[in-house]
């Protein structure tokens, strides 16, 4: 049964269970930070109707070691930060957007193509409105909200 409550520190034996997971890229006793391509994995899959608990579990995971918290916690943070038009990183820094990569779609898979794609149209959108908004004070108009 998956614990509802909180842990808020690893033991050393978790850490070093989940340092040995391919998807770890760092584990302390306060946080686990995941790699690029497990984010990547568990948004296509989730995109797929996947659960979260469901797709850590595939991955090797020990979903007690983590709880229900820290599951749904990075669930909703990755989304958010879909959301937000932000870069996918391997940590969770507030460093601010970058332009996104000249990428070949074609050669990803196909959910990924389209959660890359729609990452990078909300980044474009964000520019524009960022542009207009220049343009309309530049123009002595006040900006539109």
């Amino acid at each position: 049964m998956l614990s509802n409550h909180k842990k808020s520190t690893f033991t050393p034996e978790q850490i070093e269970t989940l340092a040995a997971n391919q998807f770890t890229a760092k584990v302390n006793a306060r946080q686990i930070i995941f790699t690029l391509e497990f984010k990547n994995i568990f948004l296509s899959r989730y995109e797929q109707g996947d659960t979260s608990i469901e797709i850590f579990e595939s991955c090797g995971y020990d979903t007690e070691i983590l709880g229900r918290t820290r599951i749904y916690g990075f669930a909703r943070r990755l989304r958010e930060l879909v959301e937000s038009g932000r870069p996918l990183t391997e940590d969770y820094s507030n460093a601010k957007a970058k332009a996104p990569e000249n990428t070949d779609y074609n050669t990803m898979p196909s959910q990924l193509s389209i959660s890359a794609m729609q990452r990078e149209l909300v980044y474009l959108r964000q520019q524009v409105d960022f542009l207009k908004k220049i343009t309309e004070l530049g123009n002595d108009k006040k900006p539109r909200n």
